[in-house]
């Protein structure tokens, strides 16, 4: 974790047996009807706390089952930028004191697997917002770090 310019950076990089289009099919279809993989729990959570105060943490929300388009709701994200087997960026559209993002980035490795690098950007808004990211930092990297291992090894599959 580390703070660049009032942003604060979290990463979470893993290398993967399988090739990067593989990879790619299973960040694509993360969401929806097919949930986030394992953490479904957490991130229902998430939903459900944001509901209770503020709209629009819909759990379940996506237009198409199978692609994403830049502008899409997913969940309680938009999609932000699209580079199809490259890069996602997902932007929260949950209340918090600040401004989220989700970055998922593939690059290809010369042996056929690929580097998967998911990071979360998080702009505070103030004093609430920096004691929310420290609040939100050790459940963070647990959910965060089993959705990277669980979209690599449903990939593996």
């Amino acid at each position: 974790m580390g703070r660049t310019q009032g942003f604060y950076v979290d990463t979470v990089q893993r290398t993967s047996s399988a090739d990067r289009d593989a990879v790619w099919s299973v960040v694509e279809g993360i969401g929806g009807q097919r949930g986030w993989y394992s953490t479904d729990r957490l991130w229902a959570a998430r939903a459900a706390a944001n509901r209770l105060g503020l709209p629009p943490g819909r759990l379940r929300h996506r237009e198409d089952p199978d692609r994403l388009a830049p502008g899409q709701r997913l969940d309680w994200w938009t999609v932000e930028t699209l580079e199809p087997s490259r890069r996602l960026r997902l932007r929260a559209l949950v209340r918090m004191p600040g401004e989220a993002w989700l970055d998922i980035f593939l690059e290809p490795r010369a042996d056929g697997g690929c580097l998967y690098r998911q990071t979360t950007v998080f702009r505070p808004a103030g004093a609430a917002g920096r004691a929310y990211w420290y609040a939100m930092l050790a459940p963070h990297k647990a959910v965060m770090g089993r959705l990277a291992s669980d979209i690599l090894e449903h990939a593996r599959r």
